[in-house]
């Protein structure tokens, strides 16, 4: 007589135990979001500070092509789909510690402006060009959350 039916199911048992040890294991990073006391806690706070700056800076009668709120650790990259020539309006909050940098690449050239992690509301006017491309980089030892928005002018 054949015995397979308490094999299958001792099998069945073992390999998704296999597989959340292969996932938890040691040497995997931990999601960014507890790389920095608090945890998610601090997210939301951090990210309802840097929203209120951002807010209260916004033009009312303008209107937003993109928005966001991104961690410092991960930084803000977005290539937006203005129309050619368009006028718009970057305006970019950093709550946190440390620094962040913001750099507008428009047809080849790269403009770089330093954004501080204290709240510092900090604008850049733009003219879409082929390729514009918007990235905010956390310097070394920066932490928080950045709010940013692109609006028409």
């Amino acid at each position: 007589m054949r015995r397979h039916g308490p094999v299958r199911l001792s099998v069945s048992a073992v390999i998704p135990a296999l597989l959340l040890t292969a996932c938890s294991a040691k040497g995997d990073p931990a999601p960014a979001a507890t790389h920095h006391r608090g945890g998610a806690q601090a997210d939301r706070k951090l990210t309802a500070q840097a929203q209120s700056a951002l807010d209260a800076a916004s033009d009312g009668g303008s209107s937003m092509v993109e928005s966001g709120v991104e961690r410092v650790s991960g930084g803000v990259h977005t290539q937006p789909g203005l129309t050619h020539g368009a006028a718009c309006k970057l305006t970019v909050v950093c709550v946190g510690k440390g620094a962040a940098e913001l750099v507008v690449t428009s047809a080849g050239a790269a403009g770089k402006k330093a954004v501080p992690c204290d709240g510092s509301v900090v604008f850049e006017r733009l003219t879409a060009e082929s390729a514009l491309k918007v990235d905010v980089r956390g310097k070394p030892g920066a932490a928080g959350m950045i709010a940013w928005r692109i609006n028409k002018t």
